[in-house]
């Protein structure tokens, strides 16, 4: 893959520092305890979980040593938590694929399920329950209190009726790491793998709906964050996960850094559900099945800068605006070679989008799809851009295109020559056009 080289400013900023100072704290006028996860090849968790579990309401660090930490359920953390692992030497790594078609329907109350085949099942097993049409909040999610025969008995009620006339299954998938509710959790240099040759997918225990994603989606991402505020994600890699990489959903002033998410069958990074005044900064973002990066629903005053997003199978960036995102900024990146557009606005308003490069991007469908596309967006600015071309048989239709159902919007001082046509398609009403190159 040839990379186009590209300057990051740091800029270290006060914001930044509380970022930091926030997660680091524990109660005021305490010391945090620290205790050593052992490694329990009989715990569903490998032993973190039990590490966790020993600490107060006052949190504290656990750390995780080198090695392998074979998952069979999510590690739940708790507000004041720090986990600490070793980089690539400490690998939370999920289990073979299980799954199974339902048997029988089962209605909103049920806590068990009656499944076509068990096998393989056990207690302490993490689940999730999908149909050929449930997306987003709408898949269960449970843990296996027993096996009894084809039934698996559940620790909670289902939610929503599932039956076998809509093609409902269960699959052994979860987050490696989730929380909900959280204040000033660390997660700082780990690494989770998704053993992603051993999970090929729902489809191949019950097929999907045509129209619906074909996997999962956040709920099931990685690293799955709930109504987390002050929290820090540093120094992660995620490779291969069966859903999105790392999802932060209604929390606010959160810091991911310095992390990596590869090859994972979602968005690398996706923020949504209302998350509020958080920073994606200096992490990168590769060969995912989505977007990079992922602006979902209602996420305000975002800042996602000096990150890089290269050979993803949607977007480097997509859904900034979407379902009321605002006041959001995404400044220095790079967003090269993926297979739709570098950056992608759609649906929204009062964003800015500026100093990224965007190469080489629409590798999917060549000429179809621009360096920064508008579309559905007012009032937004996208300034100091660079958005080009290198490749001998360019793929990038335009450095910058606007759909004529934009409005206000300000486009200037962007550099947008040598794509496979004009380096600017501007058919937006209103705004201002200045100080562009194509």
């Amino acid at each position: 893959m040839r990379l186009v080289r590209v300057a990051v400013v740091v800029v270290t900023t006060a914001a930044a520092a509380s970022f930091v100072a926030a997660a680091d704290d524990t109660r005021a006028g305490t010391r945090p305890p620290s205790v050593t996860a052992k490694l329990d090849a009989q715990s569903p968790t490998a032993g973190i979980q039990e590490a966790i579990d020993t600490l107060d309401r006052n949190g504290g660090v656990v750390t995780i040593p080198s090695g392998e930490y074979l998952l069979r359920q999510s590690i739940r953390v708790r507000s004041y938590v720090t986990l600490q692992g070793s980089g690539e030497k400490t690998v939370l790594r999920k289990v073979k694929q299980l799954g199974s078609k339902l048997a029988a329907e089962a209605d909103a109350e049920s806590r068990s399920i009656q499944v076509e085949n068990a096998s393989g099942f056990r207690q302490g097993d993490e689940i999730g329950i999908f149909d050929r049409t449930t997306v987003g909040w709408l898949h269960g999610h449970a843990i296996v209190k027993a096996v009894r025969g084809n039934e698996l008995l559940l620790d909670r009620r289902l939610g929503r009726a599932f039956g076998p006339a809509n093609g409902a299954a269960v699959i052994n998938y979860f987050p490696a790491i989730t929380g909900h509710g959280l204040t000033k959790v660390v997660l700082k240099d780990l690494t989770i793998d998704g053993r992603a040759e051993d999970n090929p997918g729902p489809a191949v225990v019950s097929a999907r709906e045509k129209r619906k994603p074909p996997d999962l989606g956040f709920t099931f991402a990685a690293i799955n964050l709930l109504e987390m505020t002050d929290g820090r994600i540093e120094g992660c890699r995620v490779n291969g996960w069966p859903a999105d990489g790392v999802s932060l959903q209604k929390g606010s002033r959160n810091l991911v850094t310095k992390c990596v998410v590869l090859n994972c069958r979602g968005p690398g990074y996706h923020a949504g559900g209302r998350e509020t005044d958080c920073e994606f900064s200096y992490s990168e973002a590769r060969g995912n099945h989505g977007d990079g990066f992922y602006f979902c629903a209602w996420v305000t005053r975002a800042k996602v800068k000096n990150n890089k997003f290269i050979g993803n199978e949607e977007n480097g960036i997509g859904g900034l605006g979407d379902s009321g995102d605002i006041d959001n900024v995404v400044e220095n990146n790079l967003c090269q070679e993926n297979a739709l557009c570098g950056i992608a606005l759609w649906d929204g308003a009062s964003n800015t989008v500026k100093n990224n490069t965007c190469a080489n991007n629409s590798r999917a469908s060549p000429g179809q799809w621009s360096g920064i596309r508008l579309s559905k967006t007012d009032k937004s600015v996208v300034s100091g851009n660079r958005c080009f071309d290198s490749q001998q048989t360019k793929t990038q239709k335009h450095g910058i295109e606007e759909s004529a159902d934009c409005r206000e919007n300000t486009i200037m001082g962007n550099d947008c020559r040598g794509n496979a046509r004009q380096g600017l398609a501007l058919a937006g009403q209103g705004g201002t056009r200045k100080g562009n190159r194509e």
